[in-house]
């Protein structure tokens, strides 16, 4: 994949944890306090585009962790990653790097896209993020989505909107119009997250 790298100087580019090949930041736009992304080093637009199979047990690995970390600071938490497979794709949300939402909320967000958006896919139960591979193999988009039981599921769709998760999240605390992260940046979320982790920070 190309050369890429995010710019380090922001706030919401503050690398709170990292294992050798993925970094841990908070989220821009980070609609709820304690929400964190996980992004690999090199440049990938999804996960679904890794195929070492070294660097997918490393991320289930660390997505464990943090998880693990995010229940006991934040309380229950989902995860979820927008799969483009090519750059500029609508369901990447405008940053063609791939990355993962790992979410402290109660709500369960295939419900809340169902029921407030009207919105059906026909979601395929999958063991982790390595079953997404299918789909760049096939040139589709696809949406991962881990409940609070650890259950995964997996959908494709020529016509995700952007931001669908988003949406959901900001849908399910009454803000519906603040999902978009180009427009409301959250930072004071942000600052609130990195301190919620800050014994934990590895500079």
């Amino acid at each position: 994949m190309s050369e890429k790298k995010f710019h380090n100087k922001e706030v919401y580019n503050t690398i709170l944890f990292e294992s050798d090949n993925f970094l841990v930041i908070p989220s821009l736009g980070a609609i709820v306090e304690g929400w964190l992304l996980i992004i690999p080093k090199e440049h990938f637009i999804s996960m679904g585009y890794i195929d070492n199979e070294n660097m997918l047990s490393e991320l289930e690995e660390l997505i464990e962790k943090v998880g693990d970390l995010v229940q006991s600071t934040h309380g229950d938490y989902v995860i979820f990653e927008n799969g483009a497979y090519s750059q500029n794709n609508l369901v990447g949300c405008g940053v063609d790097y791939a990355h993962v939402h790992v979410v402290p909320t109660e709500h369960n967000l295939i419900h809340e896209i169902e029921s407030k958006f009207n919105v059906f896919y026909n979601w395929t139960s999958v063991k982790n993020l390595k079953d997404t591979c299918k789909f760049i193999r096939q040139s589709k988009p696809y949406l991962y989505y881990r409940d609070q039981s650890k259950k995964s599921f997996v959908t494709t769709n020529e016509n995700i909107p952007s931001q669908l998760f988003r949406r959901a999240i900001a849908s399910s605390i009454g803000i519906d119009d603040k999902y978009d992260w180009k427009k409301y940046p959250f930072t004071d979320n942000i600052v609130k997250t990195i301190n919620s982790y800050k014994l934990e920070i590895v500079y």
